[in-house]
């Protein structure tokens, strides 16, 4: 029996997941990757941006309850990268539903360095610069080359790391 390249990869792609994710299933607990999993679960909050701003403690409380202890957060206009709270008062809400914030997107050009320093309060590891836009030519690569450097200084000082959300324009050649 011949199985193609297409068709193995798909197979073995869709056993993986299956492995990966019978340790939320209750008869599979045992498998070996499920304390690793169950402790490393993670939400990007993005995904929940139609729903969250309208009551960020009731929607955090109800993806806590769905087994999330990891999240990435993201700015909001309004209400910022802590949903309208303090950095401190949104990490003991996020240690009472038992979940940690590991990053969040932000506006690297307005308040950066406070923003720097109050994810470093609270123990996040990652600030996020979420989009750009295509870059046109080389020297637009440079430019924002140079601002993430200076937003990577400021995370180094405070102990904590810069990073990119890349998007699919960022691989096209110029």
């Amino acid at each position: 029996m011949q199985i193609k390249r297409r068709e193995f990869i798909k197979t073995t792609a869709m056993a993986t997941t299956g492995i990966m994710l019978s340790s939320y299933l209750p008869g599979c607990k045992s498998t070996s990757i499920s304390k690793d999993v169950r402790e490393n679960f993670g939400l990007q909050l993005y995904t929940l941006r139609d729903v969250l701003p309208n009551n960020p403690k009731d929607v955090l409380t109800q993806v806590a309850s769905f087994g999330y202890k990891q999240i990435e957060s993201y700015e909001h206009k309004d209400l910022g990268i802590f949903w309208g709270m303090k950095n401190t008062e949104f990490k003991k809400l996020m240690d009472d539903l038992g979940m940690k914030i590991v990053s969040s997107h932000c506006d690297i050009n307005k308040d950066f360095d406070r923003k720097a320093a109050e994810a470093a309060e609270i123990g996040m590891k990652y600030l996020i610069c979420p989009y750009l836009g295509p870059q046109k030519t080389i020297d637009d690569f440079k430019k924002f080359a140079e601002t993430f450097n200076q937003r990577g200084e400021v995370c180094r000082k405070n102990g904590i790391r810069f990073g990119y959300h890349n998007h699919d324009y960022g691989f096209v050649q110029l």
